[in-house]
């Protein structure tokens, strides 16, 4: 028993660590961010925004603290991915990570600036990523994983995309996070037939041209209808 009064164990007890991937989209790639280490291990490699869970702390209060410490982005969506434990993972010692991923808008992406104990932060396409350190190659996987099924079950698209986009770009994040071509024809007849989108063409754009670009809004109460008839099936 401890001075507390409440038990405690002899058990080991490994650290415990926070990792989060921040995926954005720029109208023509998906992008992740990352920060450039500035202490060891791994030092000037790239990773993964994170560090060590505080004893007063959640899981997820130190996953934002992190991510708001290196790299000044504070995201509303953020999700747990997965618990990474290879006995090597980490050249400390034992050490287990917690993995988070969150998506920021592309108005948001430039607000992000290295802090804390990160030397540099950028943005990186998926398919242009550097190599990566301790096990955030199998990280990313995973969150890639995770976007994928909120994608298809969730409105996650939209929060990547700007208030309005044309579907050129909805195809090209589509692309991105799928990693295969879709038809033209059949990805925007699938998605304007589902009702969650609503055109906003503005008169100026009008005026200009009748083949200038349309421009859409998420109808989240279309999206609504368009899951609930899903679902039915």
């Amino acid at each position: 028993m401890n001075k507390k009064g409440t038990f405690s164990y002899n058990y080991w007890r490994p650290a415990v660590t926070v990792d989060n991937v921040v995926f954005s989209f720029d109208g023509t790639h998906l992008n992740v961010l990352l920060i450039r280490r500035g202490r060891p291990p791994f030092k000037d490699c790239w990773a993964f925004p994170g560090g060590f869970l505080d004893e007063q702390e959640t899981l997820e209060e130190a996953a934002r603290r992190e991510l708001k410490e290196e790299t000044g982005l504070t995201p509303k969506y953020l999700i747990e991915i997965g618990s990474f434990s290879a006995l090597d993972r980490d050249p400390r010692g034992r050490t287990i990570t917690i993995a988070y991923a969150s998506v920021v808008r592309p108005g948001q992406t430039e607000n992000a600036t290295a802090g804390d104990d990160a030397d540099d932060c950028q943005w990186f396409p998926i398919v242009e990523m550097p190599p990566l350190a301790f096990d955030h190659a199998d990280i990313f996987q995973k969150a890639l994983f995770m976007l994928r099924i909120g994608i298809i079950r969730d409105p996650v698209a939209f929060m990547l995309l700007d208030d309005t986009f044309t579907l050129p770009e909805m195809q090209r994040l589509y692309t991105d996070v799928f990693n295969r071509e879709f038809d033209r024809r059949n990805f925007q007849k699938k998605f304007l037939a589902s009702g969650m989108l609503s055109p906003v063409r503005s008169n100026d754009e009008e005026k200009k041209s009748a083949h200038a670009p349309i421009h859409y809004r998420f109808n989240e109460e279309g999206y609504m209808q368009f899951k609930e008839k899903v679902t039915k099936c």
